[in-house]
């Protein structure tokens, strides 16, 4: 996710200390100050932040991750109380995801997974609901998925967003034009699984106008980002000149950093490009993997090449196809 930028050096700054205003046992607010008390100030948006609500707080915070969560609640006193709750459903989205993976010790239990997953969502973790939706949805509780994904969005949570969007996708009554906003909102926050439904929802004219330049543009960025399908996509673009400059070395590079993401048919496609070029073993061992990986096609050019090779290179090939692993992508 990108980060706002500061204000710069020589500009007031809109931030002092912080407080909130709590209810007293006498029925009165009294502030609850942080450390040091600003000076007052003539601007209007040098305000002690600790005046907000701890509701409004809440929502804020709701996308933040367990890191984020202790940092604010190091900002003051107030943020510390304030984030507590958010705080408790970490607890429980960690051990909702043991339960749901089997992690930690613990057996899988989808129940006991989806009961952590809804304490923490009760407490206002749009993350929880995410999961809690997800649990849902995967069972075929659609309705109850949806309204879950649908609260983490309103949150600003971009896998909530996403999520929204692509259940409007899928559904049997589609809603083409909510699932695109909310596949825009999820996207202009750098989500990159977002941003590659976004593409293709552009690329297919989807409940938005055909626009291959404005697809291009979102399969790079998600590629970019280290979205695996994205990245196939954008060398696509690069090789047919759609959306993006015709460029064969910005196609081969994608396609090969697809294929060693694990994607089988840009180990094909690579696999075919290295053997046009010569590259008889390093094109066995891709089209070695594009064939475990369920390309019927890539077998018999692999079966082809293994009979230009000598026993030791064959098996050498086989050797490195064997002990490959994809690099890592993000969820």
């Amino acid at each position: 996710m990108k980060h706002r930028t500061w204000p710069h050096p020589s500009r007031p700054s809109h931030f002092c200390s912080l407080r909130f205003n709590r209810p007293s046992k006498t029925g009165h607010r009294h502030h609850d100050r942080c450390s040091s008390t600003p000076a007052p100030s003539s601007d209007p948006m040098a305000r002690d932040f600790s005046h907000l609500p701890y509701d409004v707080l809440l929502k804020i915070a709701a996308p933040f991750t367990l890191p984020d969560l202790r940092a604010a609640s190091l900002v003051c006193r107030s943020w510390r109380d304030g984030l507590r709750p958010l705080c408790e459903a970490m607890v429980f989205l960690r051990w909702g995801k043991r339960f749901k993976h089997g992690r930690g010790g613990v057996r899988p239990n989808m129940d006991k997974a989806l009961e952590s997953f809804l304490k923490g969502a009760a407490r206002g973790s749009s993350l929880a609901m995410v999961d809690a939706g997800l649990v849902y949805w995967e069972a075929g509780k659609r309705e109850e998925g949806v309204r879950l994904y649908r609260m983490a969005a309103e949150l600003g949570d971009p896998a909530g967003q996403c999520n929204l969007g692509i259940s409007y996708l899928q559904a049997e009554t589609q809603n083409l034009k909510e699932a695109v906003k909310w596949l825009y909102k999820s996207s202009s926050a750098g989500y990159v699984r977002a941003q590659y439904q976004l593409a293709l929802c552009l690329h297919q004219g989807r409940g938005v106008e055909c626009n291959i330049k404005e697809a291009a543009k979102w399969y790079l960025r998600a590629a970019e980002g280290g979205y695996v399908r994205a990245m196939y996509n954008t060398s696509l673009c690069y090789t047919a000149g759609e959306g993006l400059v015709r460029s064969h070395r910005q196609a081969r590079k994608w396609m090969k950093r697809a294929a060693d993401h694990g994607h089988s048919k840009a180990q094909f496609e690579h696999g075919l490009a290295l053997f046009s070029e010569g590259e008889m073993m390093k094109a066995v061992v891709y089209l070695e993997l594009a064939t475990r990986g369920g390309e019927a096609g890539a077998a018999n050019v692999k079966n082809i090449i293994l009979q230009q090779l000598s026993a030791i290179s064959r098996d050498r090939a086989i050797f490195l196809a064997d002990n490959w692993k994809a690099l890592p992508s993000p969820r």
